[in-house]
């Protein structure tokens, strides 16, 4: 059988049901997909991150940075959620802790101060 003719007889058979079997129907065949609405909590989660105030998680950085330099920390409202040097166990235990919005960023180390030397003679 082709898929033409299998859709003919679903088709048909959808159309044999009872107005409320097929308005059943027409609902599932139009909800979002799981993919769909993976998408649309994505952009949801990244809309209200963007409205987020990070003052306080660059203040914690500035006041901690030393500690943590060469690791990715997780901030929420300046607080550390998680620091590692491995970015996947970072965000995962953000996740994990309930809070996948949370500001996750590499503390690059200081630079070291350049040394001149001053002829004074």
């Amino acid at each position: 059988m082709s898929q033409q003719e299998m859709l003919s007889q679903i088709l048909h058979q959808i159309f044999s049901l009872p107005p409320e079997d097929r308005e059943k129907v027409r609902e599932i065949l139009n909800a979002p997909s799981e993919e769909q609405q993976r998408i649309e909590a994505a952009r949801v989660r990244a809309r209200v991150a963007s409205l987020r105030d990070f003052s306080a998680d660059r203040q914690w950085l500035k006041e901690h940075r030393h500690e943590y330099a060469s690791q990715w920390v997780a901030l929420k409202e300046g607080q550390l959620i998680s620091h590692s040097q491995d970015a996947k166990e970072v965000f995962a235990a953000a996740k994990t802790a309930g809070h996948p919005d949370a500001l996750v960023v590499l503390i690059e180390p200081e630079p070291e101060p350049d040394h001149k030397i001053i002829n004074l003679g």
